[in-house]
């Protein structure tokens, strides 16, 4: 095992989930790698995971405890006997080489496309003295040299992305089963009034179930979460009140409705509002966060009602999951930002029920981050595409996603949250027929079809 934590680590647990090996744990003080478990990742990537994903860079090479990459291809393979790793399994010793390698060509004279496609016409002698001919006038050399740059971004458009055809995927066109399942029905007319109404009351939900509630709705001043959210704060401070009242008039009798004693409970209940209030309001009172980064808890009678609401919810709304609210990650030497963070994991996906099918929409990485990587600089900021494969497997869709540019994943594997390719894995409760997918501008679309007994689905079983 040459890998180990320092005690510079800070408990942020990114590594342990990442290990295939289940081989880091939490210690004491901090989180600890058993050599025993340790394979480098032989076998799984072409770096090491914990390296990858650690925010402090503390998973380092253990000078002390270095093993070869045969002893930990063997124990890979005694700890995961089910897996056939075969003769190209990757390693980072392997990747290794190939770097050497391609840094060995790279001290000679760089060739771009662009230069090679130019060399193929230029090898016979004719066409090349015409180009030459000019820089004999020293006055027109100036000229020759300058117009080569404009001509440079003059290039051969590049050919597009092959479609890629997977087990499971059926025969039909994308953009066919997108016209069969156009989308989820919406509330309209008397339902959209109905929830402006009850804002103040549908606020008590949990904060998922607002969430779904705004997406169906799809306009703010009718309902939103944050909206409906601070509208109930208010009414609970008339509700509980009240409700103490007719309490106390059940306990005690109607006359003290009357009497001064009925004060505290009132007083009670403004208290009980208030504190709730509080707590529901918490991540933007003591965590300052914007509302729409805010997650509000629901009220006391929040679960119960959502109970009644999940009927109608269930049969109004498609969204399944949305976008997650990831937290910044800052770097010694840089920021960056939130959610493309999130993509370079695979996290960034929502998926929506559109009655026969579901639809996964899933954003891959899109800007090189900018977190003080020495060959940053040379480097361009959008990120290149990657490739991606896509596999139905035991009521689970699972997308892995890899980053095919050698400059990039040579940094990617040496950076913190920086993988160079992640693996995501969609649990799906209905039975799933077929699928069919559009990847487009870093944007992976998938239509999984749901086992119906007619329509499409049905028909490709």
């Amino acid at each position: 095992m040459a890998t180990t934590i320092t005690s510079d680590c800070i408990n942020c647990g990114a590594c342990e989930p990442e290990c295939p090996n289940n081989a880091i744990s939490q210690g004491d003080p901090v989180y600890v790698i058993d050599p025993l478990l340790c394979t480098e990742c032989v076998g799984f990537h072409d770096y090491e995971a914990c390296a990858a994903v650690c925010p402090v860079d503390v998973c380092v090479t253990d000078p002390n405890n270095i093993e070869s990459e045969e002893v930990l291809i063997a124990r890979a393979k005694a700890l995961h006997p089910e897996i056939s790793f075969g003769e190209s399994f990757q390693s980072r010793f392997r990747k290794g080489d190939g770097d050497q390698a391609a840094a060995v060509a790279s001290t000679e004279k760089p060739v771009s496309a662009r230069e090679i496609q130019v060399a193929a016409p230029t090898a016979p002698p004719t066409p090349v003295t015409p180009v030459a001919a000019p820089a004999a006038k020293p006055s027109s050399s100036p000229a020759v040299v300058r117009s080569m740059p404009q001509a440079a971004p003059v290039q051969p458009k590049q050919a597009p992305r092959p479609k890629k055809v997977f087990s499971g995927e059926l025969p039909n066109d994308f953009e066919e089963v997108a016209r069969q399942f156009r989308g989820s029905r919406k509330l309209t007319g008397v339902g959209r009034l109905v929830i402006a109404l009850l804002q103040p009351v549908l606020g008590a939900l949990p904060h998922e179930s607002k969430k779904r509630l705004e997406a169906t709705v799809q306009n703010a001043v009718i309902f939103s979460v944050a909206g409906s959210t601070g509208l109930n704060i208010l009414h609970n401070a008339v509700l509980y009140p009240a409700l103490l009242v007719a309490l106390a008039a059940v306990l005690r009798g109607s006359a003290i409705i009357f009497s001064q004693d009925i004060n505290i409970f009132i007083f009670l209940g403004i208290i009980l509002a208030v504190a709730e209030g509080i707590f529901r309001l918490k991540d933007g009172i003591f965590y300052t966060k914007p509302p729409e980064e805010m997650k509000f808890p629901a009220a006391i009678y929040g679960g119960p009602l959502a109970l009644l609401v999940q009927p109608i919810l269930a049969r109004q709304t498609g969204m399944v999951r949305h976008l997650p609210i990831p937290v910044d990650g800052f770097y010694s030497k840089g920021f960056d930002e939130k959610l493309e963070r999130e993509r370079r994991y695979g996290n960034v996906y929502t998926v929506e029920d559109r009655g026969g099918a579901l639809l996964l929409r899933l954003e891959f990485p899109r800007w090189i981050p900018d977190i003080g990587i020495a060959p940053r600089s040379q480097l361009p900021d959008e990120m290149p595409d990657y490739d991606y494969d896509l596999a139905l497997k035991e009521g689970q869709l699972i997308v892995r996603g890899k980053c095919m540019d050698e400059r990039v994943r040579k940094i990617s594997s040496s950076a913190g949250a920086f993988p160079p390719e992640f693996t995501t894995v969609i649990p799906v409760q209905e039975r799933i027929v077929g699928f069919a997918h559009k990847f487009e501008n870093k944007l992976l679309e998938v239509f999984l079809l749901k086992d119906l007994s007619s329509g499409l689905g049905a028909g490709y079983r």
